[in-house]
């Protein structure tokens, strides 16, 4: 999970820029389609009167026996994108769990569970058992992180991370885990900083006017912030990056003008 969570108040601060997206088209078919799945998951997504519900941080429900079967183990039962997933588990809250379903071009689905129940990981298999997707939801604290990948020909492709604030990080064009093409970050207000990812470590910036803020996140997770303003004369402004407080120091005409402080939950 990364370690700082950035809000960037500060851009909208010093840098006015919004982004707008379009809504995706469906044809009816696709309508249908997803009317008759959603309608086939809800069958599933009940209880036997032999089973209790749990349900995860990431809000996952699943049924667990509520008696051990011959071999000691809890059997679990759980619906991801409309497949059915089974599994057991040592124990009855569903920590340390294993669940597989099969659809029905035999591509496969997994779930496991971690020990500490927080770190949720979903896999998506093609027929000849090579990955395609996967998901992983993981929770620190009160914050939580979710992270979705997906493959070609078994190889990674493209990378989004899910924060807690709403907040998102995509990789695409991925040769490996830790490098990539593009980089983009999209704040809950529209904004975008673009760049890229090089040997683990990722460098998104924005640009209005003479004002260019720049965020690294290096491979251990530690973030830091530059701000460059090509501007002259008593409205350039300059700034200083704290690891120890996490602050951003804004000046202009060497009188600062405030201290931005980042804490973990994106906030500002």
């Amino acid at each position: 999970m990364k370690k700082y969570l950035l809000g960037f108040a500060l851009v909208l601060a010093l840098i006015a820029c919004g982004q707008k997206g379009g809504e995706p088209l469906h044809n009816d078919q696709e309508v249908e389609d997803s009317k008759k799945d959603q309608k086939d998951a809800s069958k599933k997504d009940l209880p036997l009167a032999t089973e209790d519900t749990v349900k995860l941080f990431n809000d996952t429900k699943i049924f667990i026996s509520k008696e051990k079967n011959k071999d000691g183990k809890y059997e679990l039962r759980a619906t991801v994108d409309t497949v059915e997933l089974k599994g057991v588990a040592d124990k009855n809250d569903g920590s340390g769990g294993k669940l597989e379903g099969v659809k029905s071009d035999q591509s496969k689905v997994t779930m496991s569970i971690t020990d500490d129940l927080n770190t949720i990981t979903i896999e998506t298999f093609d027929s000849s058992n090579t990955k395609v997707a996967s998901k992983v939801f993981r929770k620190q604290g009160s914050l939580t992180e979710e992270t979705e990948e997906t493959y070609k020909t078994g190889k990674l492709s493209t990378k989004k991370i899910t924060r807690t604030n709403g907040t998102t990080l995509e990789y695409s064009d991925m040769t490996n885990d830790e490098n990539a093409t593009k980089a983009v970050e999209t704040l809950k207000n529209g904004i975008m900083l673009e760049g890229n990812l090089v040997g683990g470590k990722t460098s998104v910036e924005i640009k209005e006017g003479t004002v260019t803020l720049k965020k690294e996140i290096e491979k251990a997770e530690t973030v830091k912030l530059f701000l460059d303003d090509t501007a002259s004369g008593s409205t350039k402004k300059t700034a200083v990056w704290s690891d120890t407080s996490n602050t951003l120091t804004v000046s202009a005409d060497s009188k600062k003008i405030k201290d931005f402080v980042f804490l973990t939950d994106g906030t500002i």
